[in-house]
């Protein structure tokens, strides 16, 4: 699908959308999320409850999506809740890189193995990822996310080249089976 496509397709769910939501438990609740002050990147977090949580707690916080009217939720809740995050618009399958590096990067819910091979290039030597994504055997449930948007069993830790998993798993969360990995980037 091409970017505007995209656009204007997440644009259009997201017009739905008055709050952000709440933030991933995978991320909230985790262990490895490094203490801050550290800099965060919510990478196609929609309407930004991952990155509002992060932002309350005393992360530095950029939220990227493709939807401008997804970071428009999010920084209008931002200002309710008087907290700070910086929104940027970006299509991820673009290839254009961000241009940035932070200390801890979030990608929950998107599938892209060309992104995925160079989400190193967005994450400091030592940071962490966090990335979540269903597999092809949550088809044996449910009819969607499509094949094209779901990741193989086991290919997760291969796409994410220059991370040492933390954790990984692949298993049912919630009636959808998903692969999760938290990983850091190799000190180079």
């Amino acid at each position: 699908m091409s970017g505007r496509n995209a656009q204007e397709r997440w644009d259009a769910i997201y017009d739905q959308h008055r709050a952000s939501g709440d933030p991933d438990p995978f991320v909230a609740l985790s262990e490895f999320l490094p203490e801050p002050p550290a800099t965060a990147v919510d990478l196609a977090g929609g309407t930004g409850g991952t990155a509002l949580w992060l932002a309350a707690n005393g992360y530095d916080t950029t939220l990227v999506d493709i939807s401008p009217v997804a970071l428009n939720v999010a920084e209008k809740e931002a200002t309710e809740k008087k907290v700070s995050i910086t929104t940027t618009c970006h299509d991820l399958e673009s290839g254009e890189p961000l241009g940035s590096l932070w200390d801890i990067a979030v990608c929950c819910n998107f599938y892209d193995p060309d992104f995925f091979t160079q989400l190193h290039t967005c994450v400091v030597p030592g940071g962490i990822v966090f990335v979540r994504v269903a597999t092809v055997t949550n088809l044996e449930r449910h009819s969607k996310p499509s094949r094209k948007y779901l990741v193989e069993s086991g290919e997760l830790k291969d796409l994410l080249t220059g991370f040492e998993p933390l954790s990984y798993v692949e298993d049912w969360f919630d009636n959808r089976h998903e692969a999760r990995i938290i990983g850091r980037r190799a000190v180079d």
